[in-house]
């Protein structure tokens, strides 16, 4: 089992991850064999079912590493089914006010804090094997993240961050470079200023911030402001970029060995 994420995240400690959007346990043991600290396993982009997910937790505890899930949307029996499932935290899309974010916690938290409903037969409670009156795996210390995304939750981001039981605020550069008008240009000066400025007001209130730092120039950047939940890549592009990268290994020679006439 991996180190708890929740308590380090917490801490302050500096993590790093990768997103997984290819629906392969397969691809997922690869990961956390790397080493990586996390993976967060993408249910509202990637083709994940939950039996799928279920393999794929299982996957990353095998190499020492948490799986967090971003979940598709904000339904009370989605959060239910994917903690049941004894993930080690969430990241939820789509959040668009302090209301949302509430949500959050309500449907991710056992009474009288939340409203999800406790069955201890579930992988999450060791299927009945846990000790009787300990609920949860403890998932009642889950990691909870949302992402800003949108201009609204941008709007709000103050009241976001001060609700309490949201460890994590995840900022989504791509979807907000849509709607900052810089379609998809994550360079663009108004998603930096919106990356900058967003650092600074999370860290006020004690959240980590996490950021997506696909190269070491933009890991660098991202410590610098005070991101400690750093996503390397995504496997699909870390994948395709490796193959293309060894197809340009293999076409340069033979194009430079003399051919046979």
């Amino acid at each position: 089992m991996p180190p708890n994420m929740p308590r380090r995240v917490r801490a302050g400690e500096t993590l790093s991850g990768l997103w997984s959007i290819v629906a392969s346990s397969t691809v997922v043991e690869i990961a956390a064999g790397a080493g990586f600290d996390f993976q967060i396993l993408d249910l509202e982009h990637g083709p994940w079912s939950f039996e799928s997910l279920e393999h794929a937790v299982r996957a990353c505890e095998l190499g020492g590493c948490s799986a967090i899930v971003r979940l598709p949307d904000l339904t009370p029996s989605t959060f239910q089914r994917v903690l049941d499932l004894g993930c080690h935290g969430l990241i939820v899309p789509q959040v668009r006010s302090a209301a949302d974010a509430e949500r959050v916690v309500q449907y991710a938290r056992y009474g009288p804090r939340g409203s999800r409903g406790y069955n201890p037969f579930t992988r999450s409670s060791r299927y009945g094997l846990r000790p009787e009156g300990e609920a949860g795996e403890p998932v009642d210390e889950a990691l909870l993240g949302v992402i800003i995304e949108n201009a609204e939750a941008y709007a709000d981001l103050d009241r976001i961050c001060s609700i309490d039981g949201i460890d994590l605020v995840y900022l989504g550069v791509y979807d907000m470079s849509m709607a900052l008008g810089c379609d998809g240009n994550v360079t663009d000066p108004k998603v930096i200023a919106f990356v900058e400025d967003a650092t600074a007001r999370i860290k006020t209130f004690g959240k980590a911030v996490g950021v997506m730092a696909r190269s070491p120039a933009d890991i660098d950047r991202a410590l610098a402001l005070g991101a400690r939940f750093i996503v390397c890549g995504v496997d699909s592009n870390v994948i395709s970029a490796a193959c293309r990268q060894l197809v340009g290994h293999v076409t340069s020679r033979v194009s430079n060995f003399p051919q046979r006439p």
